[in-house]
């Protein structure tokens, strides 16, 4: 089994700064060629289906990789992002007048400073049982999962077992691609944040969540 995870494209909130978290914000003109350029990447490619968060970002960039593969699109709600209550929609900058301490460790775990922001721990809980769900589902195929930069952060944490403190340092770039084989008991990451597919003026450096 090979599950292809991608990041999602450059959106409006990712240029602005913006903590998205579950807020819908449209891709930018960059994102929507980034979502073209890693579709025609999987063009006749053997793939059983494609997945995605319900997101709009993450919607838009999963369906031009569906439809040149002639795919259905299978959202899924345990892809979107991280929830991060009442933070979302504002910029890193308004976040850290209300919440600063929250903001400086925001890649720990917000809980303590931001009021309804969804743990760490359950975001993994539920983005990892996915994509172990498709290892065991998929079979001898191969699924692509389109979702977020936080949410795929956890699912590769968790593949490589690494601890708390390193989470910061993985940082996936928009329409990223990662490949992960294996089974759920097993998994193995053969490729991780390619962005080869992408031309030059697509290759913004947009990392924002």
């Amino acid at each position: 089994m090979t599950v292809i995870l991608v990041r999602h494209a450059e959106s409006e909130g990712n240029i602005g700064g913006v903590i998205q978290g579950w807020t819908d914000l449209p891709l930018t003109d960059i994102g929507e060629q980034q979502a073209q350029m890693v579709a025609r990447r999987f063009k006749g490619a053997s793939i059983a289906a494609v997945y995605s968060s319900p997101l709009y970002r993450a919607r838009e960039t999963a369906r031009p990789i569906a439809d040149v593969l002639a795919l259905p699109l299978v959202e899924v709600d345990d892809l979107r992002e991280r929830y991060y209550g009442q933070a979302q929609g504002l910029t890193w900058a308004e976040a850290a007048e209300r919440w600063p301490l929250g903001v400086a460790e925001h890649h720990r775990d917000w809980a303590m400073a931001v009021p309804e922001v969804e743990s760490l721990a359950g975001l993994r809980r539920r983005s990892v049982a996915v994509v172990n769900r498709l290892l065991d589902e998929h079979r001898d195929e191969t699924a692509i999962v389109v979702s977020h930069g936080g949410t795929l952060v956890q699912v590769i944490a968790h593949l490589f077992g690494l601890p708390e403190e390193v989470w910061p340092r993985i940082r996936m770039s928009n329409t990223s691609v990662t490949i992960v084989e294996g089974d759920a008991a097993a998994p193995v990451v053969r490729t991780l944040n390619d962005i080869c597919h992408l031309e030059d003026r697509a290759r913004a450096s947009t990392l924002a969540l």
